[in-house]
C-alpha cells in the first residue's frame, strides 16, 4: 500500500505560513502540519489548529533560525550566543557543536521546554522533528529519542532522501546536495536505534532538495513514481511570499508550495495512483 504524509513545517513562525496551513488543510493535501513552540505566531496557530480536526500536529524541535528560545536565554546560554536568540545558521550551530561549546543538557532542556509548551495547550502531538533536521544530528539525537520515550510521542520523521537524487553541478548545486546526502546518511543510520524502542518513522521522504521550491509539477512527477509503504512530503507553503522573505531572506518560494498543495493536478495524480494520505498520526495507531 502506497501512504503519503503531506507535512507543512514551521506552523506558527508566522501568520502567512498560519494561513498557508490553514488553507492547504481545508482545501488542499495537507494532512500534517510541525509547531513551532518558539515562533512568533504561535498563540494563533494553536487557535487554528483548534479548528482544523483531524490534522496531524508534531514538535518542530528548534535550535536555529533566530528565533526566541522557551526557556529564560540565560538559562540556556550555549544556545543562545547570538543576541539572547537561537543562532540564524545550522553550520553555525554545528561548527560550535563539534568544537565542544554546545551543551547537551541545554539541548534537552530547551527542547523538553517545547514540547511541554505544545503539550500544555491540550492539542494532541502525533509526532517529532526538527527545524533544519537538526533533531537527526548525531550529538543531539540521544535527545531526541530520550524526550520521544519521556512524553510517549510514537513517531518521529527519518528525512533520509534518496542519495542520487538532485545532483546539480554547479557550486551552490553540489554544496546542497553533499548537505543533503550527509544528513540523510545520518537519519538513516538512527532508524535501527527508532525501531528499537519502538517509535514508527516514515519509509521514503521528499521535499529537502526541493525545500521552499516544491513545485506542482516535482510533486506530481514524484506521486507518479511513489513506492510502497509511508512516504512523507516536507512542505514550506507560506500565503504572503513577500512578508517571509522580508523577515526571514530564505529565497523560498512559498506562495508556489501553497499552489502545489491546493493543485487539482496533484490530487488527481494522488487518486489515480491510489495513494492513501495519512498523518502520524495513523502510523502511530496500533
Amino acid at each position: 500500500m502506497k501512504r503519503l504524509i503531506v507535512n507543512a513545517d514551521d506552523f506558527g513562525i508566522h501568520p502567512a505560513v498560519n494561513r498557508a496551513v490553514s488553507i492547504a488543510f481545508e482545501k488542499g493535501i495537507l494532512t500534517s502540519t510541525s509547531l513551532m513552540a518558539g515562533g512568533e505566531a504561535f498563540d494563533e496557530a494553536v487557535r487554528m489548529a483548534r479548528s482544523m480536526p483531524g490534522i496531524g500536529i508534531g514538535v518542530h524541535l528548534t535550535l536555529v533560525g533566530g528565533l526566541s528560545t522557551v526557556l529564560p536565554p540565560d538559562e540556556v546560554p550555549t544556545l543562545t550566543w547570538e543576541g539572547g536568540h537561537l543562532c540564524n545558521d545550522y553550520l553555525e550551530l554545528i561548527k560550535r557543536d563539534l568544537s565542544g561549546k554546545i551543551s547537551v543538557d541545554d539541548v534537552y532542556r530547551e527542547w523538553d521546554a517545547q514540547i511541554r509548551k505544545i503539550l500544555d495547550t491540550g492539542l494532541p502531538v502525533t509526532h517529532l522533528d526538527g527545524h533544519q533536521h537538526m533533531h537527526m544530528w548525531n550529538h543531539f539525537f540521544p535527545v531526541t529519542l530520550a524526550l520521544a520515550e519521556k512524553y510517549h510521542i510514537s513517531c518521529m520523521r527519518v528525512p533520509d532522501e534518496k542519495l542520487l537524487f538532485g545532483l546539480h553541478f554547479s557550486p551552490a548545486g553540489l554544496f546542497r546536495f553533499a548537505s543533503k546526502n550527509g544528513l540523510s546518511l545520518m537519519a538513516r543510520s538512527h532508524r535501527g536505534a527508532l525501531k528499537k524502542k519502538g517509535i514508527r518513522t516514515n519509509d521514503h521522504f521528499w521535499g529537502m532538495m526541493y525545500g521552499g521550491h516544491f513545485y506542482e509539477s516535482r510533486m506530481a512527477g514524484i506521486l507518479g513514481h511513489l513506492e510502497e509503504g509511508v512516504t512523507e512530503f516536507m512542505c514550506h507553503p507560506s500565503a504572503d511570499q513577500e512578508a517571509m522573505e522580508n523577515t526571514f531572506h530564505w529565497g523560498y518560494e512559498g506562495e508556489r508550495e501553497l499552489q502545489s498543495l491546493t493543485s487539482p493536478l496533484v490530487r488527481k495524480t494522488i487518486k489515480e495512483q491510489g495513494i492513501h494520505l495519512i498523518s502520524y498520526k495513523e502510523l502511530g495507531q496500533p
